[in-house]
């Protein structure tokens, strides 16, 4: 996130409708913002003891193009087959490959089925299975 004098800040944003889906997109398009983590609060623990999760879902926006990626316990990490145009991007937790980028109405509808259905979005085909 950044803050009105131009800093970056880390936050934790809760989304719990499609509205805010809509305004963590608006927030990831903009040039500055970093990689965002997603995590479902309604998926299972991975380790309840260690409070691991079962999933590791990313996302951005770069360029006009929504990168996703995601890996759970019944799935490897994934990428979606994206448009051809979109170029690769690289970020400290993961990297996206050229050709992964979705358009924004599509990468948009994959988080709001991520967020009501806490499974991979089926709006989208994947990399691996």
């Amino acid at each position: 996130m950044i803050t009105e004098d131009g800093g970056e800040r880390a936050g934790n944003l809760l989304i719990t409708d499609e509205a805010a889906v809509g305004e963590l997109v608006k927030e990831l398009s903009n040039p500055m913002a970093d990689l965002a983590r997603l995590i479902h609060r309604d998926r299972p623990l991975y380790d309840p003891e260690q409070g691991f999760r079962d999933h590791d879902v990313y996302a951005n926006v770069v360029d006009g193009f929504g990168y996703l990626s995601h890996q759970d316990r019944d799935h490897g990490k994934a990428y979606p087959v994206g448009d051809p145009e979109s170029a690769g991007c690289e970020f400290d937790d993961d990297d996206f490959p050229a050709g992964s980028g979705l358009p924004l109405d599509q990468f948009t509808a994959a988080l709001v089925e991520f967020l009501r259905t806490t499974k991979r979005p089926t709006n989208v085909q994947w990399t691996g299975q």
